[in-house]
């Protein structure tokens, strides 16, 4: 009896929900992944923002040397298609440009090598206006200023007064030693980088690689990628955080199951919180969109 007893009691410890996966919050879960057109466009496709307006896309091409990677728009159709408009005048040059973000009132970021050796920055906003970038300004404030610290990827918040940065360390490899996600705070000159922000992200920064973030039309939730491994072993995973407001820090983050393989940079799509991004298959990188599940 005393050994049936110890039987079924082991059973019972291996049943119960301290042993089983966390189950996965309901405004975190969402469905299949859709493929998504860009109607007369037949490169690669990668860093997607949907403006807060839901009516363009912003992209990049493939940002892997020897490619001229540039910045590139296109007009919705519906939400798994956009029609291609051509490169964003005003924006490009002969370095890399990409990582398009965007806030209500039309300020656009990205980040831009053009200038790094000289001013040890790459993050530039203008006006955007249709398909042109006016305006530009290179937003020194908004990078540590340190030789090797590189902001590789850029959001601008909706109402345009902060930036979460990826601040990321290079010390000669392709891929950062490290990179963090940072927030820079709008003032009178620019932005600038805030380091009593830094606790805000104390639940996402990890040793991983932490990168590409996205920020909700409210400020209250964050998608990102984190990058995990070395070459050619790296292993990409998408992760969506919440916080109660926008001063307040993010919570533990829940990775996003929908997200699989060389994926990277979710975005929000405005009002369904739908998410769009990059995926990797066969030798393209093309957009792809989730959408959330319904309760």
């Amino acid at each position: 009896m005393n050994q049936v007893v110890r039987m079924a009691a082991a059973l019972l410890l291996l049943a119960t929900p301290a042993h089983a996966a966390p189950k996965t919050p309901a405004w975190a879960q969402f469905g299949k992944p859709e493929a998504v057109a860009i109607v007369g466009y037949a490169g690669d496709a990668m860093e997607p923002f949907v403006s807060r307006d839901g009516r363009v896309l912003y992209f990049n091409n493939r940002n892997d040397p020897p490619e001229q990677t540039d910045l590139h728009w296109a007009e919705r159709i519906d939400d798994h298609a956009f029609r291609y408009r051509g490169l964003l005048i005003g924006a490009n040059s002969s370095d890399l440009d990409g990582v398009p973000t965007q806030a209500r009132n039309g300020r656009f970021c990205f980040v831009s090598s053009r200038d790094y050796w000289q001013t040890l920055a790459m993050v530039r906003c203008g006006m955007a206006r249709g398909g042109t970038i006016t305006d530009l300004m290179l937003e020194r404030g908004a990078s540590v200023g340190k030789l090797g610290r590189v902001v590789f990827d850029v959001e601008i918040s909706a109402d345009g007064d902060r930036l979460i940065l990826a601040d990321g360390e290079f010390r000669g490899g392709p891929l950062p030693a490290s990179a963090d996600l940072r927030q820079a705070r709008r003032e009178a000159d620019g932005f600038r980088l805030a380091p009593a922000d830094d606790p805000l992200f104390a639940a996402i920064n990890t040793p991983a690689l932490e990168y590409a973030a996205a920020l909700s039309s409210d400020g209250l939730e964050l998608a990102f990628t984190r990058m995990e491994g070395k070459l050619p072993f790296v292993k990409f995973s998408s992760w969506i955080a919440r916080r109660p407001s926008s001063d307040q820090p993010f919570g533990a983050p829940v990775r996003l199951a929908s997200i699989r393989g060389h994926a990277e940079a979710p975005t929000f799509s405005p009002g369904d919180g739908a998410l769009y991004f990059h995926r990797k298959g066969g030798k393209r990188f093309t957009i792809w969109r989730i959408t959330r599940a319904r309760p």
